[in-house]
């Protein structure tokens, strides 16, 4: 018989390939997405919707990451290296945390081959505005209505949309902050592009 020894860090078992990472980050409840290179490569090219923190901080920063959270962590193409900082968040009690494997080439190469997603910079300015309004239609109105809520799109100026709340959502006090913040990410995460989303 065979036994594991559930105290020896694996990291096959925290390893993910980028088409999961791209899944998971369209979720109702996305997981938090970590790329821990240097703040330079991250102004360079990142994910979209993944926030910089750089691995050197992780160590003495770990209270900023909810503890219960999915958290998913990406570099470069040097798995080990990133397998280290997984590796740290599991022994401080991180419940749910992988890696991309192949890190941010991986991503960004298996992001604009799919089918799936839609590369708002790539397409013509002209179509921009009708890409933003089907998020809207298809994500986010959905779910603002289940809530008794709704927006009108005030006006869209490139990638920036002003909008004005309807029915519960308005003089919602977390419509400012919660409702905001889920309405920006939404259409960033689909359309793979910063979008500022503003109160009219």
């Amino acid at each position: 018989m065979k036994f594991t020894n559930n105290n020896v860090f694996d990291a096959a078992r925290h390893e993910i390939e980028a088409s999961k990472c791209l899944i998971e980050r369209k979720k109702n409840m996305p997981p938090i997405i970590l790329d821990i290179r240097s703040q330079d490569d991250y102004k360079n090219d990142h994910l979209i919707g993944a926030y910089s923190f750089p691995d050197e901080h992780l160590k003495n920063n770990l209270t900023q990451i909810p503890p219960y959270a999915q958290v998913i962590l990406y570099a470069d193409e040097d798995d080990a290296k990133t397998s280290e900082s997984v590796k740290l968040m599991v022994e401080n009690k991180f419940t749910d945390v992988s890696y991309v494997k192949g890190g941010i080439k991986s991503i960004l190469k298996t992001l604009r081959e799919s089918k799936d997603e839609i590369i708002l910079s790539e397409l013509p300015e002209d179509q921009w505005e009708g890409k933003i309004e089907g998020v809207l239609n298809d994500k986010i109105r959905p779910t603002l209505a289940a809530d008794g809520g709704g927006l009108q799109v005030v006006k869209i100026e490139k990638d920036k949309v002003h909008i004005h709340y309807e029915g519960a959502c308005r003089g919602c006090a977390s419509a400012a902050t919660g409702t905001l913040n889920f309405i920006r990410n939404t259409l960033c995460t689909s359309l793979n592009h910063e979008i500022d989303v503003v109160m009219a």
